[in-house]
């Protein structure tokens, strides 16, 4: 299992440089790979960046459509989708940052990969940044191998990705101790219930 995850982060690696993502980002901010393929815990061909930018004003708006124009131009890019989650666009401005977004279907190697860059301007209160900090070091073969076959059982569920989600397995397994998905579906059953 952690094989399959080993070879899928190899790609995401070889998406990376394919698509020149560090120069192509770095001309609006400072980029990191987050999410999965930092923690070591794919099971998708995903793959997150986090970019910080001194600031989300007009010229940065400016700067990350020029990027998503760039990417939109390359021979492999289906689809480029941005989207302004800054000031009264922040749907959730309690547990997110004000941040843009570009979101990229591609191909690499002739298999479909979805890329998600989120460009910020407060990465101390991105929960993708602060993973690589409180997630990372807690995580084991075991605990890896736990989330990864939960998240692969899971993944094509309608619910994985809106009410469950990935975050919601690692509570699971490093919290709570749950390694498999039955047990997980019933840590689902106990914590998404509506309240009276």
């Amino acid at each position: 299992m952690l094989g399959e995850q080993d070879a899928l982060r190899a790609e995401a690696e070889g998406v990376y440089r394919e698509f020149r993502l560090d120069k192509l980002l770095a001309d609006v901010g400072t980029p990191t790979i987050v999410g999965s393929a930092a923690l070591g815990l794919m099971v998708r061909r995903d793959l997150d960046l986090d970019v910080v930018c001194e600031r989300l004003d007009d010229a940065a708006v400016a700067a990350v459509a020029a990027v998503g124009a760039r990417l939109a131009t390359h021979p492999l890019v289906r689809l480029v989708t941005f989207r302004n989650d800054c000031g009264a666009w922040n749907r959730e401005p309690d547990a997110y940052p004000d941040g843009l977004y570009l979101g990229v279907e591609c191909v690499s190697s002739g298999a479909a990969w979805n890329l998600d860059v989120w460009f910020l301007d407060e990465p101390e209160r991105q929960p993708s940044t602060a993973h690589l900090t409180t997630l990372r070091p807690r995580l084991t073969d075991e605990s890896r191998a736990a989330i990864i076959e939960i998240k692969r059982t899971w993944a094509d569920r309608p619910e994985y990705g809106t009410t469950v989600k990935s975050f919601d397995v690692y509570r699971a397994v490093l919290d709570d101790g749950v390694r498999d998905s039955a047990r997980f579906e019933t840590w689902v059953g106990q914590r998404k219930k509506p309240q009276p």
